[in-house]
């Protein structure tokens, strides 16, 4: 496992290996502030989510920890103290659509420093 880490335009806080070789986890932490704003939160959330997904098919994470080129990759986010409903709607919808989109669609087909991204969402 490797801690936090900036890769491209995102930081993400640990690389972990999955349930094999084939499989890495980029864990990206979110945590509830003390001025909370739902909506800032989930613009800013969406602008990191991008920038992970960005930094995954244009190599940058593979770059910085080579174990991971050509593999599965998983992005995993780990939520405290955020309202659930919301944050999991948001995300379902984003995981859910976003690689069906034809520019990442595309650029995830032809990328050589990964095979496949999925997306998991925790809360404490």
């Amino acid at each position: 496992m490797m801690k936090q880490e900036q890769v491209g335009k995102v930081t993400i806080d640990f690389v972990a290996k999955g349930k094999d070789e084939s499989e890495w986890l980029a864990v990206l932490v979110e945590e509830a502030g003390d001025s909370f704003d739902i909506d800032e939160f989930l613009y800013e959330f969406q602008d990191r989510l991008y920038n992970c997904l960005d930094a995954i098919i244009d190599g940058q994470l593979a770059e910085k920890f080579p174990d991971t080129k050509g593999r599965n990759i998983i992005i995993r986010v780990d939520c405290y103290k955020l309202p659930k409903a919301e944050i999991k709607e948001f995300f379902d919808d984003f995981s859910g659509g976003i690689l069906t989109v034809p520019d990442y669609a595309s650029a995830l087909a032809s990328s050589v420093y990964v095979n496949n991204i999925n997306f998991v969402i925790n809360f404490d």
